[in-house]
């Protein structure tokens, strides 16, 4: 790779780490995973760089690569359950002790009422709340249509929002 192909790469890896981080993340539902598929993801971009001839579709190019790395890997494990655990929890600060026990609280009723749900509507939500995708991103990655995906994406607020009401929790 060239000069100038170091620096695009750097200047992609600058741009899309964190969104993809937590996009990986939130599917995964563990950073330490997030960690390895992301950087998969890169050294596979890295790899193909010069390939990808249109630099308006290296963000499609990214979410969908990691799309495909998360399907690998679950497809590589038996067993899904042990993928759900948490490695990071956070720090709870004791002047907001119960205000931020509350909001953990329905992060993770949240989180509970996704893994219920179909996983293409969940990653949908995902891919927007947590990557902060437009539809038209989103579509081309999941390769549907905007309108499925502001229908799913609205269904899955929807429930969500009954979810919490039906809780208590608003």
């Amino acid at each position: 790779m060239q000069k100038n192909g170091i620096i695009d790469f750097t200047l992609i890896y600058n741009r899309f780490k964190k969104p993809l981080f937590n996009y990986i993340s939130k599917v995964m539902k563990s950073d330490i995973l997030a960690e390895d598929l992301a950087q998969n993801v890169f050294m596979k971009l890295y790899d193909n760089l010069d390939r990808i001839r249109n630099s308006a579709t290296i963000e499609v190019w990214i979410f969908r690569t990691a799309r495909n790395e998360i399907f690998g890997h679950f497809r590589k494990k038996k067993n899904l359950v042990e993928e759900t655990f948490e490695i990071h929890e956070e720090k709870i600060l004791t002047s907001n002790l119960l205000e931020d026990y509350e909001h953990k609280e329905l992060i993770d009723f949240i989180e509970a009422e996704l893994n219920c749900m179909d996983r293409g509507n969940s990653e949908i939500y995902y891919l927007k709340e947590y990557s902060g995708l437009s539809y038209k991103e989103i579509a081309k990655i999941m390769e549907i249509t905007q309108d499925i995906v502001r229908s799913r994406l609205f269904n899955v607020r929807k429930k969500l929002k009954d979810a919490i009401i039906k809780s208590g929790r608003s």
